[in-house]
């Protein structure tokens, strides 16, 4: 266990001879709280290196994501590098959970991309700071279409401020990945009378989707981000849209359930720039925190719906701040929530 840089609190990173585990807990802050964020499984080819990278970016994010959506809740991420030993999961989900239990309740842990709410059932068995588990094992269930629903609303709100209306009838959404948050919120903007336009590395699931749905299916994500759309939605791994690709999209609004799509804060500008409206992620995605939240400390007032309405009042006031001071939402959400986390340590 060590400090680490970037103002960090700890990170610690095992490593597991036995079942071959590579796990790695960024705990950003815990001023608000204990750090909560879901475990991601994939596969990094730059290895520890790149997965160190990732996950304290993430790590940071959810700090601002909790104090953002007003949650009493600290910033933390983990990750699991995935190596294809499938026959391994359960022991190695067993050996992260252990690692997870010695923080003694500084990080909790939910699902996240490559995790599962069976997996967070079976985590459960080994440490109490286990969210996102199933109705049937004292859990609120798959945090998946909260985050969708908020996402949702914050596209409408996003929307609202630079087209001056929130309908989605005819609106062009290209969703890039659609999976459980991208798949749950492409079905819930068909319904509201959007042309979907989605992808995904999948393509076995894009051609059922498109079936059950009757979305469009894009053959890559390039065709999406060669299109001209109302809005982008970002649903897959961050890092999506650099400098380059600021510069070229033709879009007004991007605002998906991706944590961190842009690469850097710069790119944020460029976008502001060509009159393009970026919603900043923690905002958009803060659902299904708030719903893990719920779990963690048996929110009922104010209930999930109210907690989410206030997350989509302070989008607004962080739009509209922005354009008063000639600053991008993303700049103007960070400064408010960095401020909570001030005046907390205060």
């Amino acid at each position: 266990m060590a400090l680490a840089d970037d103002d960090h609190e700890q990170i610690v990173i095992r490593q597991d001879p036995e079942t071959g585990l590579r796990f790695i807990v960024a705990v950003h802050s815990t001023v608000l709280g204990p750090a909560l964020g879901g475990m991601r499984l994939k596969h990094y080819p730059g290895g520890l290196r790149e997965a160190l990278e990732d996950v304290m970016g993430l790590a940071r994010t959810m700090t601002l994501k909790a104090s953002a959506a007003g949650l009493e809740l600290g910033g933390g991420k983990a990750v699991m590098l995935d190596d294809g030993r499938h026959e391994l999961r359960r022991a190695r989900l067993e050996a992260a959970a252990q690692v997870i239990d010695g923080l003694g309740g500084a990080y909790i842990t939910a699902e996240d991309i490559g995790t599962t709410t069976a997996d967070m059932d079976h985590m459960s068995g080994f440490t109490r700071y286990c969210v996102g588990r199933s109705v049937e094992n004292g859990g609120q269930g798959d945090p998946s279409p909260v985050t969708a629903e908020s996402v949702f609303q914050a596209i409408r709100r996003g929307l609202a401020a630079h087209e001056g209306s929130d309908e989605l009838e005819d609106r062009r959404i290209g969703v890039i990945g659609v999976g459980k948050v991208g798949g749950a919120l492409a079905k819930r903007l068909a319904a509201a009378g959007a042309r979907v336009v989605a992808c995904d590395l999948d393509r076995g699931r894009c051609e059922h989707f498109a079936v059950e749905h009757g979305v469009e299916i894009a053959p890559s994500a390039e065709a999406i981000l060669a299109m001209e759309l109302d809005v982008l939605a970002p649903c897959a791994a961050g890092g999506l849209i650099d400098e380059a690709l600021a510069r070229s999209i033709e879009t007004r609004v991007v605002a998906g359930a991706a944590n961190n799509p842009i690469t850097e804060r710069g790119v944020a500008h460029t976008l502001m720039r060509r009159g393009i409206l970026y919603v900043p992620d923690f905002l958009a995605n803060c659902g299904g925190l708030i719903h893990v939240a719920g779990e963690w400390y048996g929110h009922r007032d104010p209930t999930e719906e109210e907690r989410i309405a206030r997350a989509m009042d302070q989008l607004d006031a962080a739009i509209a701040t922005a354009a008063a001071e000639d600053l991008t939402p993303l700049e103007v959400a960070e400064r408010q929530a960095l401020e909570r986390v001030e005046a907390a340590r205060r």
